[in-house]
Formats: C-alpha cells, sequence, structure tokens
C-alpha cells in the first residue's frame, strides 16, 4: 500500500513486529515506515584485498536477526572458503546475546580482526568475543591499518 503522493512502498507497523492500524509516526507521518523508518542493515562486501568487510551500522542496537543476515551473505560470499574478515563496529550502540551467538558460531570465517576506535567499542568487543571460544583466531583493533596488516597475514597463510 503506498501513501498518497509517494513513490515508496509503505507498511503500517505498531513497532512491535505486528502489522496494525496504530498511529505511530513515521516520516511519512502516523503510522506510516518508508525506507528512511526502516531498521538499519549491516553491510557485507568484499573488500578488494581479498578480505570480507562487515560494518555494524552505528548508533544502533545490533541484533541476533540483524546479525543471521549478515552472516547469511558472509557464508554466501565465502562459499566454500576459510574466509578473513574485518568486523567494523564503531559506534554501534549495543550488541545484543542473539547477535553474540550468530557471530560466535560463524563456520566460514578463517580470522576476524574487529574494529573499533572508542572505549565503549572496546566494551563492546569484549562482550562478542567473550562467552565462548571464537571459531577462529579473532582479536581486536583500534587502528585499521594494524588491522588490515594482521588480516593480511591470515590470507597469506
Amino acid at each position: 500500500m503506498a501513501q498518497q503522493g509517494s513513490t515508496e512502498t509503505a507498511v503500517r507497523n505498531d513497532c512491535s513486529g505486528e502489522r496494525s492500524s496504530g498511529t505511530e509516526v513515521g516520516a511519512n507521518g502516523p503510522g506510516w515506515l518508508t525506507s528512511s523508518d526502516r531498521p538499519p542493515q549491516v553491510n557485507v562486501s568484499l573488500a578488494p584485498e581479498g578480505h570480507i568487510l562487515l560494518v555494524l551500522p552505528p548508533g544502533e542496537v545490533v541484533t541476533g536477526t540483524m546479525a543471521a543476515t549478515a552472516a547469511a551473505e558472509v557464508d554466501r560470499l565465502a562459499g566454500t572458503r576459510k574466509m578473513p574478515m574485518l568486523l567494523v563496529l564503531s559506534g554501534v550502540e549495543a550488541l545484543t546475546r542473539g547477535a553474540r551467538t550468530v557471530f560466535g558460531s560463524e563456520e566460514s570465517l578463517g580470522a576476524v580482526a574487529v574494529l573499533g576506535v572508542s572505549p565503549v567499542d572496546r566494551v563492546i568487543a569484549n562482550f562478542l568475543l567473550g562467552g565462548t571460544a571464537q571459531p577462529c583466531p579473532t582479536r581486536y583493533f583500534s587502528s585499521e591499518q594494524d588491522a588490515l596488516a594482521w588480516l593480511k597475514r591470515k590470507i597469506i597463510a
């Protein structure tokens, strides 16, 4: 259903996952969610250097659903290979336990460099890396240059 005067498709949503005729306010008015209102997505791509690049959305809580979507794309990009990955979590507000479980069980990775720049990023990375043993070598970096150098050694190895 499209709102009059809009070329976007819009969906009524009560913010709990159920369709509703509620009165939430989106960018196009009460009850309408558009692309600018949709939950942020993680960005997964293959870097020219040969590693997978996973960028988590700054200022957002990363959920298990978001992590599962990212993991499926990581699996697709890796195919049958064990790929190194740069995971950028700079500015992420929080990571749920569901997201930690998904990221901690990813089997298609050969190494993971986790990149953050602030003390909060380090705390979130510690939460991500804590709990269970990681399935591959995983290390936190506050310098992208250091993270990429470490990953490069993992690509060659």
